[in-house]
């Protein structure tokens, strides 16, 4: 059986090479199957799809294509939005929380660091990270299209970046964070938001020039930590501020290929 396929601009970058310059794919499908499956034989997760129209009218994931049919596969539309519903993922989460797997392990730390609800398991197999995001309703980060690809995954991004800076810049882009993020709110390590603790109730935790030098302290009652606006978070700052300005630029892109 052979069908006609068309992958948006967008995502034709995850095409193997050979693919990536031809608009319209002559397909050949050998048994009979959904949708996604045929999109994913393409290697392209269904999380980074948002849209499927055959022949003109606009399908889910589960439509089995007929000879001859003429498929157009679309990106899901920037900023993307996981709280709305839609057809290929009828059941919006109620808010924002990320899973980010050991792949992009840096881009958690930089996540929690702007105030964002990030779980991070490195010791769970695939499967076990696909069941925690349906139980948590959590969006997977992950640069693992086999994890991306699991069926009971609605929300996710492939992570195209390797460079750490460059992921969180384009976590900002991809959800339209830039004006939701609450910097240093959060713990690096254990993702519980911090609260604000009363420097006498902590002088015996800290160091002598943590003592003389600092007067704002918060904490995490969960493992302990204790934090302050002391060096480290000036390197954390311009991480923020690089990636604030690397996406604006990458979202003036994406608005010119609406």
């Amino acid at each position: 059986m052979e069908i006609d396929i068309s992958f948006h601009a967008m995502l034709r970058p995850l095409l193997t090479t050979s693919l990536r310059h031809q608009e319209t794919i002559a397909h050949n499908i050998g048994r009979r199957t959904s949708i996604k499956d045929v999109i994913e034989s393409f290697d392209i997760p269904h999380t980074e799809i948002g849209s499927i129209l055959v022949n003109g009218n606009a399908v889910d994931f589960s439509w089995l294509p007929y000879p001859g049919d003429h498929i157009q596969v679309s990106p899901l539309g920037i900023p993307v939005d996981p709280c709305r519903a839609s057809l290929l993922r009828p059941n919006p989460f109620p808010h924002l929380r990320f899973l980010v797997d050991v792949n992009v392990a840096k881009l958690r730390t930089y996540l929690h660091m702007i105030g964002m609800d990030t779980l991070y398991e490195p010791d769970l197999t695939d499967s076990e990270l696909a069941r925690l995001a349906v139980q948590k309703q959590c969006i997977v980060l992950s640069r693992d299209r086999g994890l991306l690809r699991r069926k009971i995954i609605d929300h996710g991004h492939l992570i195209r970046s390797q460079n750490p800076t460059k992921q969180l810049a384009e976590v900002l882009t991809y959800y339209g964070l830039q004006n939701k993020i609450n910097p240093f709110s959060r713990c690096i390590h254990c993702n519980n938001v911090l609260q604000p603790i009363a420097k006498k109730d902590i002088l015996n935790n800290l160091e002598p020039l943590t003592k003389k030098y600092y007067d704002d302290f918060s904490h995490c009652r969960a493992c302990n930590r204790i934090y302050w606006p002391g060096s480290h978070r000036e390197g954390m700052e311009q991480t923020l501020k690089r990636a604030l300005q690397i996406s604006q630029e990458w979202s003036g892109v994406y608005s010119s290929l609406k």
